[in-house]
């Protein structure tokens, strides 16, 4: 992500911090299908059948929509993302709209072909990547494909780097009790062999599917991934921040939910969170620009100002970052955004 990013996070903190009626909310996801080809052990949603998805046009005047109310990231989500015809279309779309798009993505479906369409559309593009070992990516994602997937990174990180490219290639890995001794590999993995250009971690959801407890990392793993994962920040660019790690499965936030626009498959908004969706509101039917500043959904919104149901630290991180103005810069801005942005341009040299 660039430094100019950055400051537009600084600009909705600002503004949302002045308590106006109607607040910008810093972060949008939209879920652009529900079906994936991948099968991980530890989610349910490979299970999930086409549902009737909103059409190239739709989507993209919701996107529209998400930067008329002050989002700054967009992220595309799925299921897998790729399997959507139209995601470098709907992407450009939301690049000309001023907003960051992101996208995470088991890459499986990756071409040579789309290297210059990510390096245009993308400003950041996650990639699942939980183990240096075959046959545990084979039990975690249900696929014998991870030769095949770090064959695509290597093809994907030349071509960004012969076009100089600005977009950011994150590992993305969910730790569990599969890969958590095998972090210190993992690590060097990512930065020395395949060259990319940050790494993040996420804990794994004990929710996300029916097996998902089987996953759940022991207490002397956690310890581990932290101590290894906190020698190597000073050295690579890790894209957590180092409150993350200290307060690593307990974390002390508020959510302020508000900081975020979360749309499922079908182009609901579902409010306020993924988690808790007590109103799903269909933007086919009705714009997001005016259902946002309706006094019933900025009520909705501030009720969970103080939520911390979900202990996710992807959720603590955000929450952090759009309501501490010292996490936003020093752990933010300096701690992740410039350390990843000298990395790219030391890739592109």
């Amino acid at each position: 992500m660039k430094k100019s990013h950055g400051l537009k996070f600084i600009k909705n903190f600002t503004y949302n911090h002045i308590s106006p009626s109607v607040k910008r909310p810093t972060f949008a996801y939209i879920t652009i299908t529900s079906i994936c080809n991948s099968r991980c052990n530890y989610c349910s949603m490979w299970e999930n059948k086409k549902e009737n998805e909103p059409t190239t046009e739709e989507w993209k005047r919701i996107i529209t929509d998400i930067a008329k109310i002050g989002a700054v990231t967009l992220t595309f989500s799925g299921g897998e993302p790729f399997l959507r015809s139209d995601l470098f279309e709907l992407t450009s779309h939301a690049k000309s709209q001023g907003l960051v798009p992101m996208v995470v993505t088991n890459l499986s479906l990756f071409n040579k072909d789309h290297v210059e369409k990510i390096a245009k559309n993308f400003d950041f593009i996650g990639i699942s990547l939980d183990t240096i070992h075959p046959e545990i990516y084979t039990e975690i994602r249900g696929k014998d494909w991870l030769e095949q997937i770090k064959q695509n990174i290597h093809v994907l990180m030349d071509g960004l780097s012969a076009l100089k490219a600005e977009t950011e290639v994150s590992a993305v890995v969910t730790l569990s009790n599969r890969n958590a001794d095998e972090i210190h590999e993992l690590i060097h993995m990512v930065f020395d062999e395949l060259n990319m250009d940050t790494i993040t971690f996420n804990l794994l959801d004990p929710n996300g599917g029916p097996k998902a407890k089987e996953f759940i990392p022991t207490q002397e793993q956690l310890q581990y991934f932290k101590q290894v994962v906190l020698d190597h920040k000073s050295v690579y660019p890790i894209s957590n921040s180092t409150r993350y790690f200290n307060q690593l499965g307990h974390f002390d936030y508020a959510c302020n939910p508000w900081k975020s626009v979360q749309i499922d498959h079908r182009g609901f908004l579902m409010t306020p969170c993924l988690f808790l969706h007590d109103n799903q509101i269909n933007l086919r039917e009705q714009r997001l620009s005016d259902v946002w500043k309706s006094k019933h959904v900025q009520k909705m919104y501030s009720q969970y100002n103080k939520c911390k149901t979900c202990n996710l630290g992807c959720i603590a991180e955000s929450s952090w970052s759009t309501s501490n103005i010292n996490y936003l810069i020093n752990e933010g801005l300096r701690g992740m955004i410039i350390p990843t942005i000298k990395r790219i341009k030391v890739r592109n040299q």
